[in-house]
Parts: structure tokens; C-alpha cells; sequence
């Protein structure tokens, strides 16, 4: 058996190879990862009960080894998965935060998991657009360190679900996404300094020419396993270009699929790829990779959400072993190379300027609307003399009432949410206008600069 001793803050000391020479084959080192957004919002998602059931079903008889779910908000509906797939994953996770329902967030493994976090994102939409429900669920990244057992590598698995776009311009909360991938990308790259197999999986509401993403394989120096198996040069195929099933087969896509009976109505360029494993190269390869939960809820003849999942088969490289025994640093030394190139900190800059006016403009506005119904409510106060008693005087008292509620709510989400959207966003410029000017006063591009500072300095 391989020998792990841990230190209090769960990084490896002193480890023996478990390898060919101690009897483990080539699949020993290999293990399959599931992602699913389950679309499982109470009283909201259609055959909520029996869709969930049909995945619990699924996911007891599958080879899966680790099973990452998104929008699975209804805790009644894990424990009957826990309980309905307990022969097949022993360990598991449901993820708390938020206001109401939770992030979501679930993870089942075949392997002990270490432990577990939840971190909710900094800049997560607005808690006025309550019809949205991002900001009242509070998503964030969960995160569970599972040691694989041949290999003895722990495996640091970040579980997310991103802010959603609900249509162009304000509405496609753009920098609520890159400040939330770069925040992702910042725990990623902490975890590969600690000598972890890090992986993010889920639902990143974005496309593979988006920030988010160029901020995960370039910044936090991870690969998308799409890619790792099948390159990039299938992203510039147009999906309209190909029938519904070859858009799952070549494009990997999980959502907005004629195929899928939720989205069946969309048209057929809008077929997407928004669900990804992401792996650590350095450490890991990808064997195979395959869109996931197609087939319909067998009775009901519906999908099984409203996102098809993805399943990866991933290797454990020698080289992973090899760095539990030696130290981080030729890893650190090969990860020098990873960096966002210049144009991508002035975009991401870019993003956050046009985002600022909106984010004003809402403090501004509900602070103003908070002072307009002190004096409303004052006039209605007065008014009330002069109306006849009765049906008048109930109408100006309810008038001013609701007036009441609705102008300190504002006013409240004005001045506390307001202002604090406001100093993290404000956080978030210095964050990446320091990495950007680091990078130029060390006389390097910011491919290398960048990183090779971080990766000694945090």
C-alpha cells in the first residue's frame, strides 16, 4: 500500500510510489468524472421529482468514479440520491450557502474525501433582480479534496456554477463572469502549489471564446478536456453547419441541443458548449471524453434537464507521483510559461469600465428612490387631513405603506449592496491592473512575468 502522512494543512510529506513497481496497471491510474447541471429548482423545473430520480437511478449503475451536480437545490432530492447510489459512492457532499435554496452544488465520490469548502463568489449578480435568483442562491465554487487510492494524489475538485446571461447589454452580467472565473482561477492556481491534481468541473455559462474561459486554461493554467482529446480546431466548425446529433458528437454541446426536449425550440446556431472538465496537464491526461444523460427519462419521455453532462476519463500522469516525492518545483518550473497575454488584462479591464456605469447608476437611482419616498410619505402623511374619512384616507395609509417598504428596500440595496459591489469591483481593477503593470516593470512579457512572481510570492 502507498504511504501518505499529511501535515495539518493536507500537503503531502513523504510518499511511496505506488506505480508498476508496487502492481497497479495503466486503468489503476485512470478515473472517470461526471458533471451534470440537473435543472432542479423546487416548484419552478418540470418533473422536478421523477427527473432527479431518473439521474440518482443513472448515476447507481454507472462507472463513474466522481459525480459533480449543479442546480441540484432541493436537499430532499440528494438525500434520496445519497441514499438511492450509497453502494457506489460512499462519500459525498451537499454544498450550503445563500439566502434561499443554496448554490446547489453536490459531489459524490468512490474515493474518501478529505474535506471540503464553500466559497461563495465576491460579485454575484443583484439582489433587486431577485426574479434571477443568482445573488439569493449565493453560487460560489465548492471545493473537495479526494485522494485517488492507487496513485496517492489528492485530487482538488472545484465544482461551480456562473452566473447565468438572461439576454444582451446589462443582462448578460459579463463582469460578474470574469470576476468570478478569476476568482476560480486564483483558488486553481493556490491548489497546484500545494501539490494538487486540480480539476474544475460545472456549469460556467460560457462559450470557449470567452473570458472565463481564457482565464482558466490561461491564467490558472488548466486545459479543457474537449480540447485535450479532440484539439481546438473543431471550435471554428458553425453549428448550424451540422445536424443536432453531430453537434453533440463533434462540438461537445450540452445546451441549447434540438435534441434536448427543454430546448428543443431553440434554433439550431444556438446549440452551445457551457459545461466543462477542466484537468491540470501538467498532472493529468485525458483518455476520453463523451456528452453525457441524452437519452430521455424513460415514461416521461423528457430529458433529464435542461443540460446534457459530460464524462471524462482522466489519467494520473507519473509525473504526479514523481512530485510528491521531489517537491513542487519542476512543476512550478513548466508553469512559468502559463500567463494571460497583455490584450486579455486590457480586456478584462475594458469589461469591468463598461460594467462600472451600470453598477452607479444602480446605487444612485435606489438611494434617490429611498429620499423621493421620504417626502412622498411625508405629503401622503399630510394629504390625509383633507380626504374624507373611509375608502380615500385607506387608499392614501396603503399608498403609504407600500411606498414605505419599497423605499427602504431600495434604499438599503443601494447604500449596503451598492457600495460594496462597488469596492469589489474596485478590488477587482487593482487585482488585474497590478498583475498588468508587474508584468511591465519586470521587463518580461506577461505570459512569463506574471506567474513566475505568483507562483513564488503568494
Amino acid at each position: 500500500m502507498a504511504t501518505i502522512s499529511l501535515d495539518p494543512l493536507g500537503s503531502t510529506s513523504s510518499f511511496s510510489s505506488p506505480f508498476a513497481d508496487q502492481g497497479y496497471t495503466e486503468n489503476d491510474m485512470t478515473f472517470r468524472l461526471l458533471t451534470l447541471n440537473c435543472w432542479g429548482l423546487k416548484m419552478v423545473s418540470k418533473f422536478r421529482e421523477e427527473r432527479m430520480r431518473y439521474i440518482a437511478n443513472t448515476l447507481a449503475n454507472t462507472e463513474v468514479d466522481i459525480a459533480a451536480l449543479q442546480e441540484c437545490w432541493v436537499e430532499s432530492d440528494f438525500l434520496y440520491m445519497r441514499q438511492k447510489c450509497q453502494h457506489r459512492f460512499p462519500y459525498s457532499k451537499f454544498f450550503y450557502s445563500g439566502i434561499i435554496a443554496g448554490p446547489g452544488l453536490v459531489v459524490f465520490s468512490r474515493f474518501p474525501i478529505e474535506s471540503v469548502s464553500m466559497t461563495p463568489y465576491t460579485i454575484n449578480g443583484r439582489p433587486s433582480a431577485f426574479f434571477r435568483g443568482d445573488w439569493f442562491v449565493g453560487k460560489g465554487v465548492a471545493s473537495a479534496i479526494i485522494r485517488h487510492p492507487a496513485s496517492g494524489v489528492a485530487i482538488e475538485l472545484f465544482n461551480t456554477h456562473m452566473h447565468a446571461p438572461y439576454g444582451p447589454g446589462d443582462a448578460s452580467y459579463v463582469c460578474h463572469r470574469t470576476s468570478q472565473a478569476w476568482q476560480l482561477a486564483r483558488q486553481i492556481r493556490a491548489a497546484v502549489e500545494r501539490g494538487h491534481l486540480a480539476i474544475a468541473v460545472g456549469d460556467f455559462n460560457s462559450k470557449p471564446d470567452s473570458l472565463t474561459y481564457s482565464l482558466l486554461t490561461k491564467r490558472a493554467g488548466l486545459q479543457d478536456s474537449w480540447t485535450t482529446v479532440h484539439g481546438d480546431s473543431r471550435e471554428a466548425i458553425k453549428p448550424e453547419s451540422l445536424s443536432p446529433a453531430e453537434q453533440i458528437e463533434t462540438l461537445g454541446v450540452t445546451c441549447d441541443s434540438k435534441l434536448n426536449t427543454w430546448r428543443e425550440f431553440c434554433d439550431i446556431s444556438k446549440a452551445q458548449r457551457l459545461d466543462y472538465i477542466f484537468h491540470e496537464p501538467h498532472l493529468s491526461t485525458v483518455k476520453n471524453i463523451e456528452v453525457a444523460f441524452v437519452d430521455r427519462v424513460p415514461g416521461l419521455n423528457v430529458s433529464a434537464s435542461d443540460h446534457f453532462g459530460v464524462i471524462s476519463t482522466i489519467k494520473v500522469l507519473p509525473m504526479a507521483a514523481h512530485k510528491l516525492e521531489t517537491g513542487l518545483e519542476q512543476v512550478s518550473e513548466s508553469r512559468k510559461r502559463i500567463g494571460l497575454p497583455a490584450s486579455s488584462y486590457e480586456q478584462i479591464l475594458d469589461t469591468i469600465h463598461d460594467y462600472l456605469p451600470t453598477a452607479h447608476a444602480q446605487k444612485y437611482y435606489r438611494t434617490l428612490h429611498f429620499f423621493v419616498s421620504i417626502g412622498a410619505l411625508v405629503a401622503l402623511h399630510i394629504g390625509i387631513f383633507w380626504v374624507d374619512k373611509g375608502w380615500g384616507g385607506f387608499i392614501m395609509m396603503l399608498a403609504a405603506t407600500a411606498i414605505g417598504i419599497t423605499g427602504v428596500v431600495d434604499g438599503m440595496m443601494g447604500y449596503l449592496f451598492g457600495r460594496n459591489e462597488l469596492r469589489a469591483l474596485q478590488q477587482f481593477e487593482d487585482e488585474v491592473s497590478w498583475e498588468m503593470t508587474l508584468a511591465k516593470t519586470q521587463n518580461e512579457s506577461p505570459d512569463t512575468a506574471v506567474n513566475s512572481i505568483d507562483l513564488k510570492g503568494k
